[in-house]
């Protein structure tokens, strides 16, 4: 996308899993460098490679969507019938913020009548996005120790 770059981000290197280089989600990546982004970029595994986050695509997003600002990742999944809200758990609460919130509620209105759905992980917690709530679903996944 012209005019947007990872640049410093690094969200992704932060709350991503990468079996290829044995880094568990929610720490930092140990090739990531504060300020100039991946040292090994060039050579990174296909995993990192193939990310797509969903800031750098979008057009409509601002930099107040820049997922180290937001202090959450949006990617999508399951052949882009999901959005997914990877938030960052040193930040529980940042998607419920504004302008994030009202912003997923309607792109879960838009979404609903196509069978699409939105949903937040933070840490192990689950939550959907419905164009008339947010449900708590609770512990949807578990991380090795």
């Amino acid at each position: 996308m012209a005019g947007k770059s990872c640049g410093g981000c690094g969200m992704c290197c932060k709350l991503m899993g990468v079996e290829a280089l044995a880094k568990p989600p929610h720490a930092w990546c140990g090739h990531f460098r504060k300020g100039s982004g991946c040292a090994i970029y060039v050579d990174r595994p296909r995993a990192c490679a193939d990310f797509a986050c969903y800031w750098l695509k979008s057009e409509g997003l601002g930099e107040d969507w820049r997922p180290d600002r937001a202090r959450f990742v949006l990617h999508r999944e399951d052949q882009g019938r999901r959005m997914v809200v990877e938030v960052d758990p040193a930040s529980p609460d940042a998607w419920r913020k504004a302008p994030y919130h009202a912003t997923l509620r309607a792109w879960a209105a838009r979404g609903a009548t196509d069978g699409l759905t939105l949903n937040v992980l933070v840490g192990q917690r689950g939550f959907e996005i419905r164009p008339d709530r947010d449900v708590d679903l609770g512990v949807v996944r578990s991380f090795a120790a």
